[in-house]
C-alpha cells in the first residue's frame, strides 16, 4: 500500500451515517467560526483585489462569492471566500499540523455543494473529510527539514484537504480521490517571507490551495493520470517539501478519531503561535504592572514560537501582518490597550506599543519545545524602574469556547445585519444538516443596501 492510499482510503469510506453527534456539532462550529471571521474582512485590500479580478474574469457559474450576489464557478468563488476567510489571522487551528483548516475546507466545501447540488448531510462529511486529510498529512509538516524551508503548512497541505473535500461532492470513485490527492501535489505552494515582510500574498494562499484541490479533483473525474508514489517518491512531496515520511508511516488512520474534533479558536486574532503571548500580557495587567514601569524583558518560547517566520520581531513595524506575527508586539500591544482585540494591530505605530515591544527579546525554554505542540508554555521575566524582577507563566492560552464564537459572529455582523438575523444565522447554522443548500445559509449575510452589490 503506498503513502497516498494508507491516507486516503479510510478518509474516503467515511459516511454522515457513522458519524458521531459530537464531530457533526464540531463542523456546525468551525462553519460558524469561519464565516463571523471572513465577513469583518470583505473590505480589506486584499479582498477587494481577489473579488474584482473575479468578477473580471470568471464571472459564471453558480457558487456564490460570500456575503454578496455575485456568483462564479466553484473553483473561483472558493478562492474569493478563503481569502476573506484569513483576513483578520482568527483562523481555526489544528496545533499538530500547525494548520489552519477551516479557513481552505469551509469555502470549498460550499462553493463546489451550491455548483453541484450536493446534499448537506455530503457537504458535513465532506467537511469532516477534509479537516481530516489536512491534520493526517499536516503531521508531516512537524519536523524541522520542511521548516527551514520557508513553507506555510496550510497552504501546502490545504490542497490536499480540499481535493478530499470536493472530489466527494462531486463523487468521484476511489481511484479517481487517490489521482485528485497525486494532482494537488503539482497545485500547491506557499512560503513565509509574507510574515518577515508584512505583505498581502499569505491571503492569497489559502485561496489557491481552495482552488487547487477542487481543480484536481474535477481533472481526476476526467480522467487524467498522478503518480502512484506521491508522498515517498524520489521526488514526491516528502523529498521536495521536506514533509516527515517517517510522521507519515507511523500514522495509525484506522484509529476512528476525528481530527475536527481537535481544532482550536484562538484568542486572538495573530499567528497561531504568539497567542500564550498575547495571553501572558494580560495576566501582567492583572498583576498591576505598568507598561512605561518595565525597562526590559525576555520572553521565554518553545522553538517554533521562536522560528517560525514573523514572530521573532521586536520592531519597527512597517505593516499589520509584521504586528500580527510578532511575540514581542502581541505583548507589548496587549499591555498597553489591556485587552487582546483586532484593533490593537492596526495600531502597529503607537509609540508607547514600540517602545515596549523593542525592549524585549524572544528566547527559547528547550523544556517549553518539549511540550509543544501539546502545551505552548511562555515565560516572560521582566525589569522594572524600580530594579525589581516580575515574572509571568502561562502555559497554554484560554481558547475560545463555543458561546464566544457566536459572541464573535454577533461582534462582526451585528452592525450590519441586526440581531434578528443573526439569530436566524445560529439557528439555520445549528440545522445546518437539514438545509437544501448552503445558499439558504449564505443568502442571509447578505446586506440590502451594501454588502449585497459588492
Amino acid at each position: 500500500m503506498t503513502l497516498a492510499e494508507k491516507l486516503v482510503k479510510p478518509i474516503y469510506r467515511m459516511t454522515y451515517k457513522e458519524l458521531p453527534a459530537e464531530v457533526i456539532e464540531k463542523v456546525k462550529l468551525c462553519l460558524l467560526h469561519s464565516l463571523a471571521c471572513a465577513y469583518v474582512g470583505i473590505d480589506e485590500r486584499w479582498s477587494k483585489a481577489a473579488r474584482e479580478m473575479t468578477a473580471t474574469l470568471h464571472p459564471a457559474g453558480n457558487a456564490s462569492i460570500w456575503f454578496s450576489t455575485r456568483k462564479s464557478n466553484m473553483a473561483d468563488a472558493a478562492f474569493v471566500n478563503a481569502v476573506y476567510a484569513q483576513s483578520i489571522l482568527y483562523e481555526d487551528i489544528h496545533r499538530d499540523s500547525n494548520a489552519h483548516p477551516g479557513v481552505v475546507i469551509i469555502p470549498t466545501a460550499l462553493a463546489v455543494a451550491e455548483e453541484t447540488g450536493a446534499p448537506m448531510t455530503e457537504v458535513v462529511t465532506a467537511i469532516v473529510a477534509g479537516y481530516e486529510m489536512m491534520a493526517r498529512i499536516g503531521r508531516g509538516t512537524a519536523c524541522p527539514e520542511f521548516g527551514s524551508r520557508g513553507f506555510r503548512p496550510t497552504s501546502i497541505i490545504g490542497t490536499f484537504g480540499s481535493c478530499m473535500t470536493a472530489g466527494r461532492l462531486l463523487g468521484l470513485t476511489y481511484e479517481q480521490q487517490l489521482t485528485a490527492f497525486a494532482l494537488s501535489a503539482s497545485f500547491t505552494a506557499g512560503i513565509n517571507q509574507w510574515a518577515i515582510e508584512g505583505t498581502d500574498d499569505l491571503y492569497f494562499q489559502n485561496g489557491t490551495a481552495a482552488r487547487g484541490g477542487i481543480v484536481a479533483a474535477q481533472l481526476a473525474k476526467r480522467g487524467v493520470m498522478a503518480p502512484a508514489k506521491i508522498v515517498e517518491g524520489d521526488a514526491g512531496i516528502c523529498a521536495a517539501f521536506g514533509l516527515s515520511q517517517a510522521n507519515l508511516e507511523s500514522l495509525d488512520c484506522e484509529d476512528g478519531h476525528y481530527s475536527i474534533l481537535d481544532v482550536l479558536f484562538k484568542p486572538a486574532p495573530a499567528c497561531a503561535l504568539v497567542q500564550t503571548t498575547a495571553q501572558a500580557a494580560i495576566d501582567a495587567v492583572r498583576q498591576g504592572i505598568q507598561p512605561a514601569d518595565i525597562v526590559s524583558g525576555v520572553i521565554y518560547t518553545f522553538q517554533l514560537g521562536k522560528t517560525y517566520a514573523g514572530c521573532d520581531n521586536p520592531g519597527p513595524f512597517d505593516a499589520l501582518l509584521q504586528a500580527r506575527m510578532s511575540n514581542h508586539f502581541n505583548f507589548a500591544a496587549s499591555m498597553v490597550h489591556q485587552r487582546i482585540a483586532n484593533a490593537n494591530y492596526y495600531d502597529f505605530k503607537n509609540p508607547e506599543v514600540t517602545r515596549l515591544a523593542g525592549v524585549l527579546k524572544l528566547e527559547v525554554d528547550p523544556e517549553y519545545t518539549g511540550k509543544f505542540p501539546v502545551k505552548q508554555p511562555v515565560r516572560v521575566e521582566l525589569e522594572l524602574r524600580n530594579g525589581e524582577t516580575r515574572t509571568i507563566y502561562r502555559e497554554e492560552p484560554v481558547y475560545l469556547q463555543p458561546e464566544d464564537n457566536i459572541a464573535k459572529l454577533d461582534e462582526h455582523c451585528s452592525a450590519d445585519l441586526g440581531e434578528l438575523r443573526l439569530a436566524r444565522i445560529v439557528d439555520m447554522i445549528m440545522k445546518l444538516d437539514q438545509l437544501k443548500t448552503p445558499g439558504e445559509l449564505l443568502d442571509l449575510f447578505i446586506k440590502e443596501s451594501d454588502h449585497g452589490k459588492l
